[in-house]
C-alpha cells in the first residue's frame, strides 16, 4: 500500500513547480512586527500584553482566531456583544454567527431576542438612542444565523463566511458558539483550525465563544486549546482557606469567577486570575471590585 510509506524512494513527481512553493524567509523585506490590538471597550482588552509585557495590549490580538470559553450564564454572549458594539461604533462592518438561538423573534413570542439584547446593550454602552444606535452601529453589523436545526451545515456556514470577508470587507467577527455550528460537536477543534488558517490569510479577528465540560474543560479538549490563536477561559474558584477568602475578598468555602487568559500565540499574557463579576445593567464582565491589589492588570 502505497499510503503506509509515503517516503519510500523514487523519482519525484513530475512538477517542475514544487519549488516555488517554498517559503525563503531570507528573502522577505520586514521580518520583525509588533502585534496591534483591535480595540473593544471590555474586560479581554487587559488580558493580553505587549511585547515588553510590562503594559496591556489594549484590545485584542488583530488578525488572531480567540476561543472564549466558560460556564453559561457567565456573561460570554454579552461581553462579546458589547465588543462588536464598540468595533462597529468606530465604523468598522462586523459579524455575527448566531448558532444558538434565533436572532429576531419574527412570530412575535414575547420572548427578549438577541437583537434587542443587542440593542439594549449597545445603547448604554455608547449612549446613544435607538434611531442613532441603528444608523451609526446596526448599519455596520451583518448577522448570519447558522442553527444546525434549521438545516444550516458546516458547510453552509463557510460559504456565507466567505461572502462576509471578501465581499463586505468585515475584519471583525464573533461567532456565538463554535460548537454549535457542527451537529457532531466531534470536530470542533479541526472546524477551529481551518477558520484560523483562513482569518490569518484574510486579516480577520474572530472571537469564538465557546462551552465548557463538567469538568471545566472547553469542549474540544486540549486539541482545542491548540488549535485557537489566544484562550481566554471563565472558570470558578473555590476559596479554600480563609487566607485565600482574604486575598480574593470572599468568605472562607465561597465560590468565585474568575477569568484566565491561558494562552496566546502572539503576546505576553497576564500571569494573574482576573476576579469577575457581570455589570447589573448590562451583563458584561468587568473586573470585580475586590480583585486582589495584588494581582493588578496592566
Amino acid at each position: 500500500d502505497p499510503a503506509a510509506s509515503p517516503f519510500a524512494s523514487g523519482p519525484l513527481p513530475a512538477d517542475a513547480g514544487l519549488g516555488a512553493s517554498i517559503l525563503r524567509p531570507s528573502t522577505f523585506g520586514e521580518l520583525i512586527r509588533e502585534q496591534e490590538a483591535l480595540q473593544t471597550g471590555t474586560i479581554l482588552d487587559r488580558l493580553c500584553l505587549r511585547s515588553n509585557g510590562e503594559e496591556a495590549l489594549g484590545g485584542l490580538p488583530r488578525g488572531c482566531t480567540l476561543a472564549f470559553g466558560g460556564p453559561p450564564g457567565k456573561g460570554k454572549t454579552r461581553t462579546a456583544l458589547a465588543a462588536l458594539v464598540r468595533v462597529a461604533a468606530g465604523g468598522q462592518n462586523v459579524g455575527l454567527v448566531v448558532a444558538e438561538e434565533g436572532f429576531r423573534d419574527l412570530d412575535g413570542s414575547g420572548r427578549d431576542d438577541l437583537c434587542s439584547r443587542l440593542t439594549k446593550i449597545g445603547t448604554s454602552l455608547t449612549g446613544l438612542d435607538e434611531d442613532a444606535f441603528r444608523a451609526q452601529v446596526l448599519e455596520h453589523t451583518f448577522v448570519i444565523e447558522s442553527q444546525y436545526h434549521r438545516g444550516q451545515t458546516w458547510d453552509d456556514f463557510v460559504a456565507r463566511y466567505r461572502y462576509l470577508v471578501e465581499v463586505e470587507g468585515i475584519r471583525f467577527v464573533v461567532i456565538d458558539s463554535l460548537n454549535m455550528l457542527d451537529a457532531s460537536r466531534g470536530r470542533t477543534a479541526n472546524n477551529l483550525s481551518a477558520l484560523k488558517t483562513y482569518n490569518h490569510e484574510h486579516g480577520v479577528t474572530a472571537l469564538c465563544l465557546g462551552q465548557v465540560k463538567d469538568t471545566g474543560q472547553p469542549v474540544g479538549g486540549e486539541a482545542m486549546v491548540h488549535a485557537a490563536d489566544v484562550v481566554f477561559l471563565i472558570e470558578e474558584l473555590s476559596l479554600t482557606s480563609k487566607d485565600m477568602a482574604a486575598l480574593w475578598g470572599g468568605q472562607y468555602r465561597d465560590k468565585i469567577d474568575v477569568l484566565r487568559a491561558v494562552k496566546s500565540v502572539t503576546t505576553p499574557t497576564t500571569p494573574h486570575l482576573v476576579r469577575i463579576v457581570q455589570s447589573p445593567s448590562t451583563g458584561v464582565i468587568e473586573v470585580h471590585p475586590d480583585h486582589p491589589e495584588d494581582y493588578p492588570l496592566l
